[in-house]
C-alpha cells in the first residue's frame, strides 16, 4: 500500500492526514476476481455517464465525461471489496461515513475520457435508500479491472492541493485499488486503443461541518 502526499517545503514533522491525496493498494485484487466483476455485467446494457451541472442540480451528457456505465446494487459482492478498502483508507482520514451509497462499473472505449473533476456533488438530492437522504460523498474508490496491456491511455491522474500532477504507473495495474477524499481533483485521460473497465464506488455520510 502506498500513499501520495501534498509536498510541503521544509516540513520536518509527520504530514497531516489531510495532506494525503490518495491511498493505493497496487494489484491487490486477483485478475480472476477482476474478470468476474466484468463478466457479471457483460450482458447488461451500459448507458452514457452524465455529469452534474454546478449551476443547478441537473445531470447531463457532456464531452467532459465520455464513458458508459451501469449502476450496481451496493449489496452486490463487488460492493464488499469497495467498502473494505474504503474503510481501511478512512482509518487515516476519519470521515464520518454512513455506508456505501453508490456503486458502478465503467467502460472506457477509444476516445472516452473524464476531464478534471471532483466526485463531491454540488447539489446532493440523491436518495440512498436505507442509508437515507441528504448525505454527501465523502470517500471515493476506484478499482482498475482491466489488464493494462489491453488498452492505451485511460490513465487515472490526480492533482494535489498545490497544483502538482500525481500519476503513478501502479495505478494502471490490474486489481489496483485507489481510495481518496471525494473533494480531490482527478481525471481519466483519453483512451487511445483498447477498452478499460473500472469499478467505482462512493462512501457517503452527513454533510461536512
Amino acid at each position: 500500500m502506498s500513499e501520495s502526499l501534498v509536498e510541503t517545503e521544509g516540513a520536518a514533522a509527520s504530514p497531516s492526514p489531510r495532506s494525503i491525496v490518495y491511498r493505493l493498494w497496487n494489484g491487490v485484487i486477483p485478475p480472476e476476481v477482476c474478470q468476474a466483476v466484468i463478466d457479471s455485467f457483460a450482458d447488461e446494457e451500459l448507458y452514457p455517464a452524465t455529469i452534474q451541472l454546478a449551476s443547478r442540480p441537473v445531470e447531463v451528457v457532456s464531452e467532459q465525461r465520455k464513458t458508459k456505465h451501469t449502476f450496481i446494487e451496493p449489496g452486490h459482492w463487488a460492493g464488499a471489496l469497495v467498502s473494505h478498502f474504503a474503510h481501511l483508507a478512512n482509518l487515516l482520514w476519519r470521515f464520518d461515513v454512513t455506508g456505501l451509497g453508490t456503486l458502478s462499473i465503467l467502460r472506457y472505449d477509444v476516445g472516452d475520457q473524464f476531464a478534471w473533476h471532483v466526485d463531491a456533488l454540488s447539489y446532493n438530492s440523491t436518495d440512498y435508500g436505507e442509508l437515507g437522504t441528504g448525505l454527501e460523498r465523502k470517500v471515493s474508490v476506484t478499482v482498475n479491472l482491466s489488464d493494462p496491456s489491453g488498452y492505451q491511455g485511460g490513465d487515472l491522474e490526480f492533482m494535489n492541493g498545490v497544483g502538482q500532477l500525481l500519476a503513478q504507473p501502479q495505478l494502471r495495474e490490474q486489481g489496483s485499488v485507489v481510495v481518496f477524499p471525494s473533494t480531490v481533483g482527478h481525471q481519466v485521460t483519453p483512451v487511445t486503443s483498447g477498452t478499460r473497465y473500472s469499478l467505482v464506488g462512493w462512501m457517503v455520510g452527513p454533510p461536512l461541518r
